[in-house]
């Protein structure tokens, strides 16, 4: 098979075909590989638009493509043929190799780059191809029982601005009809071997239907990711502010409207934070005056840059969306040094102007590492606490009361229990809640409707169904934190991977670097530029017979991966039938035979 057809030659394509764009453009942002992400209206921009057309190009390309065709059909849309220039000058061609050299990450990349006579190519790892099949929202069979639950309430819920019993109903019922449909569900993959002197093996693979709501690895996963973000923000951050940001039903036209613009109106509000005005007064000055709307042309308390943050999304007994957002290492007001984010009343006129609410708290708050010396009982050794209760500083109860009357105390007391809680605590207290029923819901979908219910109030089953129906994130953090706790997201037995470091021809290469470089240096160069080229040579000339002959044997064989659709296990098409039409919708009643398939089970997480 030929490597250098255009689209629509490779079975591999209708893979990437399946993935649903904006889902996967979703995936992308997760894992800080868009250049900006979502826009306001929900958009992309050219850049990032390309960037999902060039990861989707390459997973439909197994055997691997020239990273001159990525640049042509995925970034130009046109032939290679029909371009003037594809090479390193070329403005599209220097986006797609860096966009590449990001998709090629040390620990676990998404592709492989690779020559051959001279060309570059670029192959995705089995990491891309299990992204993209998170992406495919829909089978490649759709029918009206696949897509009517979820779509049925996206419908219901763009007609009604709450939530009441009824919908309630609904969503349970729905939600827990989708987790009983998927989990018969297989994704079916062809996956030929293809020998380099010829010949080529089929065998008929599966993975499971896996979606964060099913899939008790990525619930597990997405949780203790939650609490790295909170002891990154313990580490590096000394103080904080927790604010919640509600939503008014009037000014929106639907429940689902109120929940798609939330998200879009906090990025609007970051942009807000993250702009100086050098003509306003900035209030965290003790001569400058609070923000009044009549004082808006002259004086602001925005932070002037955009904080790192932590936030979650709850729904309220109606159904109401509100953020609580941890933002970490704001700046102070310089009277007493109390985390000052923003103007109460200038946050919520902004809030409000978007179209999203009026009702705005902020709360500030320190970071202690030591609690037991507080005169609380805590159910952990440190984290963020309220700032006037518990800051340091050396005013009397007088002086708390007074300023409590200006900024509003928060509440971090464990309902029912004696004790005091962190900001940590206070924000996970939901998040756990939830994960901890969606863990109970991947165990068993036979419960009950009353069963399904019994969790705790702020997890109930229809405000899971609400995140599903609405495709909305449980919670989401800063960029700067993602990177923070991403490096360790894929290491597994680090023991394995240091002795494959250590034998890779790579390691050796750089062991003889500095000292390479060291004896190099210490010889007379008239040109800086000759000692890089010497040291480069002699880093090359380490790569001896010896040494090669400890690394493996090079791949003799490589493999195309056809997906073929989401289906049943009942309804798995009969391997033969299947490769007599490329059409199967034109035959609804295949059966599989077992003595005809052979099924392997590829899951990954």
């Amino acid at each position: 098979m030929s490597v250098v057809e255009p689209p629509g030659h490779l079975g591999g394509l209708d893979l990437a075909d399946r993935c649903n764009t904006p889902v996967l453009a979703d995936l992308l942002e997760e894992r800080d590989l868009l250049g900006h992400g979502q826009l306001i209206d929900g958009t992309l921009t050219e850049r990032d638009t390309d960037r999902v057309r060039v990861a989707k190009f390459i997973a439909a390309h197994p055997e691997g493509t020239p990273l001159s065709h990525v640049v042509s059909y995925a970034v130009k849309g046109v032939s290679p043929e029909a371009c003037e220039r594809v090479e390193g000058s070329d403005p599209d061609y220097q986006f797609a190799y860096r966009f590449v050299d990001d998709l090629v990450a040390p620990e676990d990349p998404y592709v492989q780059k690779s020559r051959s006579s001279g060309v570059l190519m670029v192959t995705p790892t089995l990491r891309l191809l299990d992204l993209i099949t998170e992406g495919i929202t829909q089978t490649a069979h759709q029918n009206e029982d696949q897509t009517y639950d979820r779509q049925f309430v996206r419908n219901y819920l763009k007609r009604v601005d709450s939530v009441d019993d009824d919908l309630r109903d609904l969503l349970v019922d729905s939600f827990t009809s989708y987790l009983n449909r998927i989990e018969d569900y297989r994704l079916l993959f062809d996956v030929h071997f293809v020998g380099r002197t010829g010949g080529e093996t089929t065998r008929r693979m599966t993975k499971r239907y896996k979606t964060r709501f099913n899939d008790e690895g990525r619930v597990s996963k997405q949780f203790a990711r939650f609490n790295d973000a909170l002891e990154y923000g313990y580490e590096y951050a000394d103080n904080a502010v927790l604010a919640t940001f509600t939503t008014d039903p009037k000014q929106h036209d639907s429940l689902l409207a109120a929940i798609n613009s939330i998200n879009e109106n906090f990025n609007r509000l970051l942009s807000y934070f993250d702009s100086d005005p050098s003509t306003k007064d900035d209030t965290r000055c003790p001569e400058v005056r609070n923000w009044r709307p009549d004082l808006d042309s002259d004086v602001t308390g925005r932070p002037r840059c955009r904080p790192n943050y932590i936030k979650a999304l709850e729904f309220t007994e109606k159904g109401y969306p509100h953020l609580h957002v941890l933002f970490f290492d704001v700046p102070t007001r310089e009277s007493d040094g109390m985390p000052w984010l923003c103007d109460k009343q200038e946050i919520a006129k902004k809030w409000n102007d978007y179209g999203q609410g009026r009702i705005i708290d902020t709360y500030p708050l320190v970071y202690r590492d030591d609690l037991d010396d507080l005169d609380a009982n805590f159910d952990t050794d440190e984290g963020f606490v309220d700032w006037y209760r518990f800051g340091d500083h050396n005013h009397g109860d007088g002086w708390v009361r007074d300023r409590t009357r200006a900024h509003d105390l928060i509440e971090f007391d464990d309902e029912g229990q004696s004790m005091e809680s962190t900001a940590g605590a206070y924000l996970g207290k939901y998040l756990s809640a939830t994960f901890g029923s969606l863990l109970d819901a991947t165990e068993s979908f036979e419960e009950s409707k009353e069963e399904l219910n019994s969790y705790a109030d702020k997890a109930a089953t229809w405000k899971l169904a609400l995140y599903w129906a609405s495709n909305r994130r449980f919670w989401s953090c800063s960029k700067p934190i993602t990177k923070g706790i991403d490096p360790d997201d894929h290491l597994q037995d680090l023991s394995v991977r240091e002795a494959v470091r250590w034998c890779s021809l790579d390691s050796t290469k750089a062991a003889s670097e500095q000292e390479i470089r060291d004896d190099l240096a210490r010889r007379q160069w008239d040109d800086i530029a000759d000692l890089e080229a010497a040291i480069d040579r002699a880093i090359s000339d380490v790569e001896q017979p010896p040494v090669r002959s400890t690394l493996p044997e090079k791949s003799t064989f490589s493999c195309v991966i056809d997906y073929l659709g989401a289906y049943a296990y009942w309804d798995i098409p009969n391997n033969e039938f299947f490769h007599s039409t490329q059409h199967l919708d034109t035959y609804p009643n295949s059966t599989h035979n077992d003595e005809n398939i052979s099924i392997f089970d590829i899951e990954t997480d």
